[in-house]
């Protein structure tokens, strides 16, 4: 050990390597027995990709990659392609009928409705109106008959053996 720590430069020129249980997962258990006696909720298939645990960022950098590839050559004009002159006709078909036999849907009449208001909203010139206390705070919500009536049957509930009339059954 003295040898060791004396000598010390000697073991810089071999680079230190992790053994390989520490940089790869364990192979997954199988019938492992201490489990949950139930059956089985998942087919024998690989639960997904381990590689996340272990890829480093190089790995992870060079994935990323490959997909936006992946993505760049799948485009729209792959699609179109793809669709057959069946399918092209069957669409073309179905459009024009609806265009020409079906009435506007509700939802886009309804939309149209919503922008025209919009766009009537943008063209009035809105002016401040002033504060109106009884207006906005609607303090005045009873007129003078109402606010007697309800007080007298409020009185009524007050005796002895009397319950609201309105409502006898709840």
């Amino acid at each position: 050990m003295k040898e060791k720590l004396t000598k010390g430069d000697d073991d810089s020129s071999n680079p230190i390597t992790r053994e390989s249980w520490m940089t790869e997962l364990p192979p997954e258990m199988k019938e492992f027995g201490l489990g949950p006696r139930t059956f089985k909720r998942r087919a024998d298939d690989k639960s997904g990709d381990r590689s996340v645990w272990t890829d480093t960022p190089a790995d992870r950098e060079r994935k990323a990659k490959e997909i936006q590839e992946a993505r760049k050559s799948f485009s729209k004009k792959d699609e179109e392609n793809i669709l057959s002159g069946r399918d092209k006709r069957l669409a073309e078909q179905v459009s024009s009928y609806n265009e020409s036999k079906r009435s506007e849907s509700l939802m886009d009449i309804h939309h149209k409705k919503l922008k025209s208001k919009a766009a009537e909203d943008k063209n009035k010139h809105q002016e401040r109106i002033p504060f109106d206390r009884d207006k906005d705070l609607k303090v005045n919500r009873f007129d003078e008959a109402q606010k007697k009536a309800l007080i007298k049957k409020s009185r009524e509930l007050n005796t002895r053996f009397s319950h609201g009339k309105g409502n006898m059954f709840l």
